[in-house]
């Protein structure tokens, strides 16, 4: 009954997805409305290129004299948030007439809603996009205003487009700007590993998980190596796959990118995690399975040894976090065809195409990733910034967090090739996400879980390819 009842659930949910009918809350955050100043427009250009005489009389006009309300929407740790707004009230210091209303939600609602409002024609006017979600939104139609063509209102020039494009564009429609770079890697609590007499390595195999994992199980039973958000076992699931093969999840043509053999293999290694005690089981594990480190009571209570995230998270996770914390390189396979180490851009700012202001988000965007003062204030609470002349005064300023950087160095040495837009499928993830659960709630062999999921994978890959 359980697994009836999950699998439908999680077909609802990703049809509601793909017709951008969810309803959903925004978590946590909810709406408000900032302050704004009296400072003059003009402050805002400064670290940007000139802008043609013309367009930038009317982007002068567009600033100073009429009124204006823009919205935009993110997620994250409260760092980021309180850094956001912090910045936010200095540009409307700037911009007196500008007014910018706030759209804060949880990740793990954040697209639902996304989609909802784009169904609707209710969408923020910046909106902040996760790599994962380009394929799908951009499968829709250009539903944000191309990058490309907004070369004149914000400088470009510190950003490696390449990088951007290769996440962020179909064909020549760029969706919008990487705010930072992420690398995924372990986060680990130092005072914990060094109790257990764990060894913490850049050169871990899967292998070494378990049999460290093994280790504090012997002397603890209470205690876990460590903890596997729901997101991250698609992530672990994926990057297994790509150091066994070198395929995505989904090939370009839109098959599997694996055998059932080799799921199988994939979905064993799950579960000996569970069996060994390396992660907690997952009907303990699942009331924080949509949540960060930064809210996991078994994480701050110190009863987990390791969290796996991504290096943009990694600011939020250490304020909340009382003990010393350090990071370690993802695992690799001894044998991998490929690293599998994902480097992504943290973040998308878009903007959209719905926009009654498209000129002042853009100004907004061009004062957020290229002003000094910004940049100062939002320091690595989205990575590592994308834009070089940021990360280069960041340095200077010596306030980028040593383990963000020391998490993307690790992730580069061990980076594996781009994720297609296939494998990132929210339908597909929806239904690994959902073969995960069958395994790690032990309700299915690896072996019928793998031959099962290849099937419906299939069957789902003949109603989505293009």
């Amino acid at each position: 009954m359980r697994k009836n009842m999950k699998r439908a659930t999680a077909l609802l949910i990703a049809a509601a997805m793909a017709v951008g009918l969810s309803a959903c809350s925004s978590g946590g955050g909810g709406e408000a409305k900032a302050p704004s100043g009296t400072q003059t427009a003009d402050s805002a250009d400064s670290g940007t290129t000139a802008e043609p005489a013309e367009d930038k009389k009317e982007a002068a006009k567009t600033a100073s004299d009429e009124k204006v309300t823009i919205r935009f929407s993110w997620w994250g740790a409260d760092t980021r948030h309180e850094a956001t707004l912090k910045v936010m009230d200095m540009y409307m210091e700037k911009h007196p007439n500008v007014t910018i209303e706030v759209e804060y939600g949880a990740f793990d609602s954040f697209y639902q809603k996304l989609q909802t409002q784009l169904g609707g024609g209710t969408e923020p006017d910046i909106i902040s996009v996760d790599y994962k979600w380009v394929s799908d939104l951009t499968a829709q139609g250009e539903l944000f205003v191309d990058m490309n063509s907004l070369t004149d209102q914000i400088d470009m020039s510190g950003f490696d487009m390449d990088f951007a494009k290769i996440y962020g564009a179909k064909d020549d429609y760029l969706i919008g700007l990487p705010v930072g770079i992420n690398g995924m890697g372990y986060l680990y609590n130092v005072e914990f590993l060094k109790q257990y007499g764990v060894e913490p390595s850049d050169d871990w195999t899967w292998e070494t998980v378990l049999e460290n994992g093994k280790k504090v199980q012997e002397q603890d039973p209470s205690k876990h190596l460590m903890y596997n958000h729901a997101d991250h076992w698609v992530y672990m699931v994926k990057a297994i796959l790509k150091q066994m093969n070198g395929q995505n999840l989904v090939k370009d043509d839109y098959t599997p990118g694996f055998t059932a053999e080799e799921m199988a293999k994939i979905f064993d290694y799950e579960r000996q995690l569970v069996e060994t005690g390396t992660v907690p089981p997952f009907a303990e594990g699942v009331l924080y399975e949509t949540v960060y480190a930064d809210q996991n009571p078994n994480w701050l209570n110190q009863d987990l040894g390791i969290f796996p995230t991504s290096s943009s998270l990694v600011p939020g996770i250490a304020k909340a976090s009382d003990f010393e914390l350090a990071t370690l390189r993802y695992p690799v396979a001894k044998d991998a065809v490929d690293p599998g180490i994902l480097v992504t851009p943290s973040v998308f700012l878009t903007i959209s195409a719905n926009s009654k202001h498209p000129d002042v988000a853009a100004d907004f965007i061009n004062y957020m990733l290229n002003d000094p003062e910004a940049i100062s204030v939002l320091k690595d609470t989205r990575g590592i910034p994308a834009n070089e002349t940021a990360k280069e005064q960041l340095v200077e300023e010596g306030v980028i967090d040593g383990k963000v950087s020391t998490m993307v160095a690790q992730a580069l040495s061990g980076a594996g090739a781009a994720e297609n837009g296939p494998s990132l499928n929210s339908e597909v993830l929806v239904l690994l996400k959902d073969y995960i659960q069958e395994v790690g709630y032990l309700q299915m062999t690896p072996e019928e879980a793998a031959a099962e999921f290849r099937s419906e994978l299939e069957a789902l890959l003949e109603t989505i390819k293009p």
